[in-house]
């Protein structure tokens, strides 16, 4: 179904959203389309669709503006009502494995299982004493999420043909190729967290509820201030972050050694941390570095684009500081 999705992706966020359309070039994604619109106030919270009519309706003079109306999307659920696990059962076929990881979620889910929607995936089979296994990655969304995400694209035009978690949209674009396990930290005031991949598949996810917030400042969803041309990326980025990134160090720190005490496999250690925030986060960089003994690279997400002459500088910016995500949605057909 995947390859004949238009490769257009629709990023909601709180302040700001985004859609974007793309092609695969021998070279990076080609840019077809691109633009945004300011999120209603009170529409997003936390990620999570609050009025999907205002949202759409809003969302909808910018579909036309591009002139993307009735074309299908690929968008995401985010916030922190995200919940993935791995989970071991007895080898089945992929069926019966959603039915008993359904069963199964009822002893750890923390929302009503009535109200969730859920996935599979199997990550790998293996036999032990007591027979052949199966480890899956489980992934649960509260129902109303993705209600709202399909009402809101209807209203705006759009045909919602798939949803993804944002960990896995943006990693498909910035995370690259790696035999081992790589962490993608996620910055942002409003919904920031922890993910680890390992061979493309999410295994371990945590939402922190520390983040940064300044004014003004770039952040990873919000944006960048274009309202006064004069204003340089320099400037945006001071700011006293140093409480901040303290209480962001303990929690990424207990989130590496949770996870990396856990993991049992030879070649599941994290051995990168990828970095997607908007502000000048050296500080951040150079600690976890130093806590962990785990390189950290700040993700950039202009390498994989294909850019003209005519690309202006304030554009790029836009791309780099604002359509990381959609550019990763819209790149589940391309890719």
């Amino acid at each position: 179904m995947f390859n004949r999705l238009p490769g257009i992706g629709l990023d909601i966020g709180c302040k700001k959203t985004r859609l974007v359309w793309v092609d695969r070039k021998k070279d990076g994604l080609q840019i077809l389309k691109f633009g945004s619109v300011k999120t209603p106030t009170g529409a997003v919270d936390a990620g999570i669709i609050i009025d999907p009519k205002r949202l759409g309706y809003e969302i909808g003079g910018l579909v036309k503006e591009l002139k993307l109306s009735g074309k299908r999307v690929v968008s995401a659920v985010g916030g922190q009502q995200i919940y993935i696990r791995k989970l071991v059962m007895p080898k089945l076929d992929l069926s019966e494995m959603k039915t008993a990881a359904y069963y199964q979620a009822t002893n750890f889910l923390p929302i009503p299982i009535e109200e969730a929607a859920i996935d599979v995936f199997p990550i790998r089979d293996f036999e032990d004493e007591e027979g052949k296994k199966t480890e899956v990655f489980f992934l649960a969304v509260r129902k109303k999420q993705v209600l709202n995400l399909e009402l809101t694209c209807r209203l705006a035009g759009l045909k919602l043909s798939a949803v993804e978690i944002e960990p896995l949209a943006l990693f498909r674009v910035l995370g690259g190729a790696s035999p081992s396990a790589v962490a993608l930290l996620v910055i942002d005031p409003s919904r920031s967290y922890f993910t680890v991949f390992h061979r493309g598949t999410p295994v371990f996810y945590r939402s922190i509820a520390t983040g940064i917030d300044s004014d003004p400042v770039i952040n990873f969803w919000g944006g960048l201030d274009t309202s006064n041309e004069q204003v340089e990326l320099e400037a945006i980025h001071e700011g006293d972050y140093g409480y901040a990134i303290k209480d962001l160090v303990s929690e990424i720190i207990m989130a590496v050694e949770y996870y990396q005490h856990q993991t049992k496999r030879e070649g599941e250690l994290i051995d990168r941390i990828l970095l997607c925030a908007g502000g000048d986060l050296k500080d951040l960089e150079v600690q976890l570095e130093g806590r962990l003994g785990i390189k950290v690279e700040v993700a950039n997400i202009i390498s994989q684009l294909i850019l003209t002459s005519r690309t202006s500088v304030a554009e790029i910016n836009e791309l780099r500081y604002d359509f990381p995500l959609a550019l990763g949605l819209a790149a589940r057909k391309v890719i």
